[in-house]
């Protein structure tokens, strides 16, 4: 008996209800996948987010501009992904101010740590207990890389993940998932810009905790960032990262008490230290050299010196280290021993932090 109009649409009704329920998820997350591959300018890792948000629908949010692109990632439950992929080939022009993602900074968790594995990067958070973490890896990119539209080959690409997923940090089994999203999306931009450069490893395995304000130890048996910094009266302990290739490390250095943080060293690289003397050439005050112009010297009247040396590996841009003496806003001048002292710290510090980079020994004061 043939079938009527009603009975035929009740059919097709039940198909359709059967497609959902069964291939039609598959689609819907099809559709939400393509989705995803077009955030962040095409060259957001559209698995690695699965594999660390979720099977379910994503939110997407992005934004695409001239050597920038930016997407955020959300899922149900508050996990999130914030997405950053900077080509750091301009870093440090006048007028770009803050081209570069942050890396984190001395934050409440304390100093970031590097993401080692290959990678040039660190791993930044902040209370344990929120769980959220930045990833910020710098991708240096060889000579024979791709051009820009400017006619330079780009020279580095900078890629940042804010990751939130709501588990602790204090677990190693939970912090690998943090760093996913960005080995995944570094690994395609650097196809999409054509930069030519060496990744590190595609899933980081383990990855340490920032290191916090109470983890102080002796200078004299430092291994990381303050390795071969020398002890004087009052600067005896040590506030340090491991040195594994991040572009930009840190060494505090402070006294017996644990309590006051005497001396600041940094180190920066890549497009990093490009950024750092941009940032002194704006609000130079007067005629004095600073950074932006100098390879090495005395910033203002205090112990602050910069000396900085060449890195082949990093686009030419040459490495800057600092040292800063710290201390209240109406403490006295330094003495002569101070100031001496500050330039022996940087001369090891950076000699030490260059070696490791594969640059050639530091200029210094």
């Amino acid at each position: 008996m043939a079938l009527t109009r009603k009975r035929t649409a009740g059919i097709a009704a039940v198909a359709a209800a059967a497609l959902l329920a069964g291939g039609g998820a598959y689609w819907l997350y099809g559709q939400n996948d393509r989705e995803l591959a077009r955030a962040c300018g095409g060259m957001l890792a559209v698995a690695d987010v699965r594999a660390v948000l979720g099977d379910g629908r994503l939110d997407v949010e992005t934004d695409s501009g001239t050597g920038r692109d930016s997407c955020e990632v959300r899922a149900e439950g508050g996990r999130s992904a914030t997405v950053e992929i900077v080509d750091a080939t301009r870093a440090g022009e006048p007028g770009r101010r803050d081209p570069l993602p942050d890396l984190g900074g001395p934050s409440a968790r304390g100093l970031p740590v590097p993401v080692g594995s290959g990678w040039s990067g660190l791993f930044a958070a902040g209370d344990d207990e929120d769980g959220k973490a930045t990833v910020t890896l710098a991708l240096p990119c060889a000579r024979s890389s791709a051009k820009t539209p400017t006619g330079k080959p780009v020279t580095g690409l900078v890629i940042s993940v804010r990751t939130e997923l709501g588990t602790t940090l204090d677990d190693p089994a939970d912090r690998p998932a943090y760093t996913r999203i960005a080995t995944g999306t570094a690994a395609k931009a650097a196809d999409a810009y054509g930069c030519r450069t060496r990744l590190g490893a595609p899933r980081i395995r383990t990855v340490g905790l920032p290191v916090t304000r109470e983890e102080y130890e002796p200078l004299t048996g430092a291994t990381g960032t303050c390795a071969g910094v020398p002890a004087a009266p009052g600067v005896t302990t040590a506030r340090e990262t491991a040195r594994a290739g991040a572009p930009v490390e840190r060494c505090l250095l402070g006294d017996d008490g644990h309590t006051d943080e005497r001396y600041t060293l940094e180190a920066r690289f890549g497009p990093y230290a490009a950024l750092e003397r941009a940032s002194y050439a704006e609000r130079r005050y007067d005629s004095d050299p600073t950074p932006a112009d100098a390879p090495k010297g005395r910033l203002n009247d205090d112990a602050d010196y910069w000396a900085s040396a060449a890195c082949p590996g990093d686009g030419g841009e040459r490495a800057l280290f600092l040292v800063q003496r710290t201390h209240p806003r109406d403490a006295p001048r330094p003495t002569a021993a101070e100031q001496a002292y500050a330039r022996k710290a940087l001369r090891a510090f950076a000699t030490r932090a260059a070696q490791s980079h594969g640059c050639e020994p530091p200029t210094t004061p």
